[in-house]
């Protein structure tokens, strides 16, 4: 159980799920938050892959770099199976996940190991025949012409070399006169500690995060990826997602307050971006009613300029234009509350002249 007081709820209660917290009472009294027991040895980060990959969009991302990249799949023709053509067996398997390409039989098995596992040939050709199977019975046909494909993906994340053969042949006994009925059965191996802190990085996908995540040696080295990825990655739903990482995957591994300065500087980056957006537009928006007022000062000039002088009315018309559409602009902004700085920058007036609209506000 994760415990807080009553001043740590009212600061975090923004970032915390509020069906989570199960007690609340006067205020000296400690909050208590619902947190799932580790059985079986199970290390803190287990439940990452699954997290990540349950996401249709990050699955295709994976199978396009760590399986085949001439694979490209769109993550809508990607159906996810929790229930359906998987056996008690195999659904007994919290860390394990099954997708199926829509309207076509291609089956993606991928199974999460921290652990080597001698029997896992085995066990990913007894998988496989288990899918197939029950898609066959999906199906209610007593003749099937075609059996779907499986493509078997085991993520490692171990801290020891993988030895395991990669083929199911390679585990059967050898002979040479019955080597041709051996089942051939090979299953893609992703072995996280084979790619470098750089390449993850540089795929600037969750699974990629994730994984970088994954090889932190300790606390510390945790601590310092994170804020790797915070300031390299700019995709505001993956920073979103990236909190909840944060929140729920890691809480186990870091505290609050390491919590709370990571949350704030994704809070931070997303903001600056938002604002960075919103500047874009405004500026974008400004040039436009710029030209605009250059149009309309140009059309004022020239019949300005036939009383007065061509070239002097035209000017003085453009001038005209430009200054009445830069009030309006910087008006617009001080109501909204931006600051002058900001203001300076998208609308192009100076600081006096700033004050000056401000007097006529």
């Amino acid at each position: 159980m994760k415990v807080f007081k009553y001043s740590q709820y009212i600061k975090y209660i923004h970032i915390l799920r509020l069906n989570a917290v199960l007690e609340l009472a006067e205020e000296e009294t400690e909050y208590k938050l619902k947190q799932k027991n580790k059985e079986n040895g199970e290390k803190t980060h287990d439940k990452l892959v699954k997290s990540i990959l349950k996401d249709e969009k990050e699955l295709s991302k994976f199978i396009s770099q760590f399986i085949n990249n001439e694979i490209k799949i769109n993550s809508e023709n990607l159906i996810k199976f929790t229930n359906s053509y998987i056996t008690k067996k195999y659904r007994a398997k919290e860390s394990d996940l099954v997708y199926m390409l829509k309207n076509k039989e291609i089956f993606f098995l991928i199974e999460h190991q921290s652990n080597i596992d001698s029997t896992m040939p085995y066990r990913m050709l007894n998988y496989c025949i288990d899918i197939i199977n029950e898609w066959c019975q999906s199906k209610k046909m007593k003749k099937v012409k075609r059996y779907p494909i499986v493509v078997p993906i085991i993520i490692y994340t171990g801290d020891r070399k993988w030895t395991v053969p990669k083929n199911f042949k390679e585990k059967q006994v050898s002979t040479c006169i019955f080597e041709n009925y051996k089942i051939d059965l090979q299953y893609n191996l992703v072995d996280i500690n084979r790619i470098s802190d750089e390449s993850l990085m540089q795929k600037h996908t969750m699974f990629g995060y994730g994984m970088l995540i994954e090889k932190a040696k300790d606390k510390k080295d945790l601590i310092k990826k994170l804020n790797l990825i915070i300031k390299n990655c700019n995709d505001e739903r993956q920073l979103e997602k990236l909190k909840d990482i944060i929140l729920y995957a890691l809480d186990n591994s870091i505290c609050n307050i390491e919590q709370e300065d990571l949350i704030e500087k994704i809070d931070e980056k997303v903001g600056d971006k938002d604002m960075s957006t919103l500047i874009e537009r405004l500026t974008a928006e400004n040039r436009r009613i710029l030209n605009q007022g250059i149009a309309q000062g140009t059309e004022a000039g020239i019949k300005t300029g036939i009383k007065t002088g061509m070239k002097t009315g035209i000017k003085t018309g453009m001038n005209n234009g430009i200054k009445k559409q830069k009030t309006e602009v910087v008006k617009r902004m001080l109501a909204m509350n931006f600051e002058e700085n900001i203001i300076l920058e998208v609308s192009g007036v100076t600081k006096k002249e700033l004050e000056e609209i401000k007097k006529e506000k």
